[in-house]
């Protein structure tokens, strides 16, 4: 969330006008905002909705195309998927997100189809694939979008930047926008932030509950393990011990093994880790969100730290299970 509504989004509001505004409502609308101290920045667009279509994959897109291709980047960061460079927008051809390219099926210089709301078909050419982790977009220039639906172009919504305000100052401009004879709705991003967060905080419960459970298994290895161990070389070790070795020797040669597979273990762990946590995200994923596959070192730290808590809580037992061993029974017992 942080990526989508903070580095590729970096607008404050989106503001949506009525339908079919004369050019004398518009200036209006543009006015009031040039009045508004509040308001920095602001980019007038074209926003609609459409289905992206490459042979049997269908998928909902939303389709933005500014009024001026260099003003797009006040707005919005689009980055190519591939090189991390940035995207300009071609007069040809239509940058599209990554996931709705790996849905479709497509790469740069594939061709898809759009289909509007009245089921009319065009064939567009993918210039670029640029990142996003929140929903499909489609980007396009005027020219493009006029050649395609015949010069039907019309602004419907502007996006706006704000100067940093408090609570109270959004809430009153707002108001005011609302207000406003020819805004049809107005839309800050930290509403759409929110929405998302609310809908994602259920999987932590899901992380959280994972967590737990391997930890749990990881200690049930262990404590299993040690006492398999004791348990199949009872005899070897009651033979150690009446041989005169103390308690804290025959300790460090059983716990020994311990420490060492614990070792292998987190070594083997934290390489097959990594791909584990690709394809968990991969199943985790629907179709309108991407998973950012970035592990942060910490998230390596923590399971070392408590994998060898578990085997210190284990050793402790595996200590006093030792001490127990009855030497005479022991030596006497038939395996």
């Amino acid at each position: 969330m942080d990526d989508q509504y903070g580095e590729i989004f970096k607008y404050d509001m989106q503001i949506v006008l009525n339908d079919n505004l004369t050019e004398e409502q518009y200036n209006e609308v543009i006015e009031f905002l040039n009045g508004r101290e509040e308001v920095q920045e602001k980019v007038p667009a074209l926003y609609t909705s459409a289905d992206a279509i490459n042979g049997e994959n269908l998928e909902a897109v939303q389709i933005i195309v500014p009024n001026d291709n260099s003003e797009i980047e006040k707005i919005i960061n689009l980055i190519d998927k591939n090189t991390e460079e940035k995207i300009n927008i071609s007069s040809n051809e239509v940058i599209i997100t990554d996931k709705l390219a790996e849905l479709l099926d497509v790469e740069e210089g594939s061709k898809i189809i759009l289909r509007d709301s009245d089921g009319e078909e065009k064939e567009v050419t993918v210039g670029s694939i640029a990142e996003n982790y929140v929903y499909h977009y489609i980007y396009m220039s005027k020219d493009l979008y006029n050649s395609l639906y015949n010069d039907s172009y019309e602004i419907n919504v502007i996006f706006t930047i704000n100067n940093e305000l408090n609570e109270e100052q959004e809430s009153n401009l707002l108001r005011d926008m609302i207000s406003e004879t020819y805004i049809s709705s107005v839309t800050p991003v930290t509403n759409m932030r929110s929405i998302m967060d609310d809908a994602m905080s259920s999987l932590n419960y899901v992380v959280i509950v994972l967590i737990i459970s391997s930890g749990l298994l990881a200690f049930v290895v262990l404590y299993n393990l040690a006492n398999v161990n004791i348990s199949e070389r009872i005899r070897e070790l009651a033979t150690i011990k009446v041989l005169g070795f103390y308690d804290k020797e025959v300790y460090d040669y059983v716990a020994r093994e311990t420490v060492l597979l614990t070792i292998i273990g987190i070594a083997l762990g934290l390489g097959l880790g990594y791909f584990l946590n690709s394809f968990i995200l991969g199943t985790c994923e629907i179709n309108i969100l991407r998973f950012k596959n970035a592990i942060q070192p910490l998230s390596y730290l923590y399971p070392i730290l408590i994998t060898i808590l578990f085997t210190w809580i284990v050793n402790i037992f595996t200590y006093f299970s030792l001490k127990k061993i009855n030497m005479i029974e022991s030596l006497k017992s038939v395996e």
